[in-house]
């Protein structure tokens, strides 16, 4: 016979109704709150920096850790009154034992019913009130063939976005006692903490030293051998499963070891790169040599490059153009600053588009001349003439490219976005999956480009992933805008408001006309639709 377990009803009016049948919910609302913020959150567990966040964001950070410390208290005590031991508080993070519970939208055989995600849970906070918009858009979908809302799925929650891998930089192992060796070491693995610091953005990183418990993600460690000069082996293992991902070793002369360090913390950090995000195409930047201040102000400008907003994409500019301050050889950053410039056209962020293109095909000319055979330029020529109206010719100089280069989830989402404008939307949809499916951390534009390409082909998979987006990434624009035009075309035309309203505090200077380039579309009536459903939003 299957032991009872406490239930959680997270649809409708949120409710803890214990073994016996006796509802133990807590009765403050910040506490059902909290309780909801973890149980909703990736294996149940969050920061208590993340939940303060979320609870006391107007308040300052000692007050709100105070609050957070006595509301953790408080159901603690709670808890412990009704004999449950489901929550677990440590100095650093907050969890639900899910052993202990069976929670409705986790559990087929407690199929939620109900209306409302969490109806009725109203905490003046903006932060959390942000966050529970996403959540009830994102399992609730709006089925415009019923009288209401249809859960997206039953069984387990989809959490479409791939959040940032953890990585965790253990100390490398130093083989013989000399002091130089464990300088080595000891310098190697500050190189790697400074270097993938600069990732921050899309990589969770962790010090070996300061982690308590198991994490979920992958390991980084090492070992430094003083034999006849320098000796380093470096590995990048799953926690998963203990799969080892990439190993390299290093050798170098004693009077080298200042170099060797730069050399190896980099070498490791594209490698990283390789095998987790960006398959292929950290390959084609990282081939060409450059100093670590190059290198390092190339990783900022690309985190920045893509956020795809206004400033982000300036602020980008300005950072790859530090980078040429340094290495103005570096063919990268003149390349990304050109796609640069052709994301603000496309977007509709570019005040002179015709002067914008003219400048960036006179620039690419020159780098095709000076690189004829450099895959970044050849991407970089066919954006040009997508931008500039042909769109068929664009998909022809990008499918060269991606077939000598299939392995690239970067390239081969530049091509899915490609065909979306070039009126080939299923298609686009087909190799935005498959760039998806290269790497297990790809970068999360590419589903923010999968979402648009579903969103013109009608499929309502469109909402999940815009949604899985903003799960990992809740300031960017282009998925709120598919969103708001999903939401208009299905005519709730509350929520629509809701996220032009979101929309306009992301891109204060947004308008429906320049919700992207005309010109990119091969059939304008997707450009058209556009422009209505976003006024239709009131935008």
């Amino acid at each position: 016979m299957t032991e009872a377990k406490t239930k959680v009803f997270l649809t409708g009016p949120f409710q803890i109704i214990r073994d016996d049948g006796q509802d133990v919910t807590p009765r403050g609302t910040k506490a059902k709150a909290l309780l909801a913020l973890v149980l909703l959150s990736k294996n149940a567990i969050r920061s208590r920096a993340w939940l303060q966040d979320k609870l006391w964001s107007e308040s300052s950070p000692a007050q709100g850790a105070a609050s957070l410390r006595k509301e953790l208290s408080v159901l603690s005590k709670h808890f412990s009154k009704h004999r449950l031991d489901i929550l677990e508080i440590t100095r650093e993070t907050v969890s639900i034992n899910l052993a202990a519970v069976e929670v409705d939208l986790f559990d087929e055989q407690l199929s939620p019913d109900r209306a409302e995600l969490l109806e009725g849970l109203d905490v003046a906070d903006p932060e959390f009130e942000a966050w529970l918009t996403v959540e009830r858009q994102a399992y609730w979908d709006i089925d415009t063939d019923s009288d209401g809302p249809v859960l997206a799925g039953r069984g387990l929650p989809v959490h479409w976005g791939r959040l940032r891998p953890a990585v965790v930089v253990e100390p490398f192992e130093v083989v013989g006692e000399t002091p130089d060796i464990s300088i080595a070491a000891s310098s190697i693995r500050d190189e790697l903490m400074f270097l993938l610091g600069t990732m921050s953005d899309v990589i969770e990183l962790r010090d070996a030293r300061r982690q308590e418990g198991p994490v979920e993600g992958y390991v980084l460690s090492g070992s430094v051998v003083g034999a006849e000069g320098l000796r380093v082996a470096a590995q990048l293992t799953s926690t998963a499963d203990q799969v080892c991902l990439w190993t390299q070793r290093f050798r170098f002369r004693a009077k080298e070891t200042f170099d060797a360090v730069e050399e190896i913390a980099m070498k490791v950090v594209e490698a990283l790169q390789l095998r987790l995000r960006d398959g292929y195409w950290s390959e084609i930047w990282s081939s060409r040599v450059t100093s670590t201040e190059a290198w390092s102000a190339f990783q900022k400008a690309r985190i920045l490059e893509s956020q795809a907003t206004e400033d982000g994409l300036q602020d980008a500019i300005r950072q790859y153009r530090a980078c040429l301050e340094f290495d103005p050889g570096y063919l990268p950053a003149r390349v990304a600053i050109g796609f640069c410039h052709l994301d603000m056209i496309r977007l509709g962020m570019d005040a002179n588009p015709a002067e914008t293109l003219a400048m960036v095909e006179a620039e690419c000319k020159q780098l095709r001349n000076l690189n004829p055979t450099d895959p970044y330029c050849s991407a970089l020529h066919a954006f040009t003439h997508s931008v500039a109206g042909n769109t068929s010719e664009a998909c022809s100089l990008m499918l060269a490219v991606v077939e000598r280069f299939s392995g690239s989830p970067e390239l081969l989402g530049y091509y899915g976005i490609l065909l979306v404008y070039d009126d080939r939307a299923e298609e686009g949809v087909s190799v935005c999956k498959k760039a998806l499916a290269l790497t297990p951390h790809p970068p999360i534009w590419i589903e923010a480009n999968l979402a648009i390409a579903m969103m013109m082909t009608g499929d309502k998979a469109a909402w999940q992933h815009a949604h899985n987006v903003l799960r990992v990434d809740p300031g960017r624009v282009r998925p709120r805008v598919v969103l708001c035009m999903l939401s208009a075309a299905a005519g709730n035309h509350s929520l629509a408001r809701r996220h032009a309203r979101q929309i306009l505090e992301l891109q204060p200077g947004f308008s429906v006309e320049r919700w992207a380039w005309p010109g990119c579309f091969k059939n304008r009536q997707h450009y058209e639709k556009g422009v209505r459903l976003l006024s239709a939003a009131g935008l």
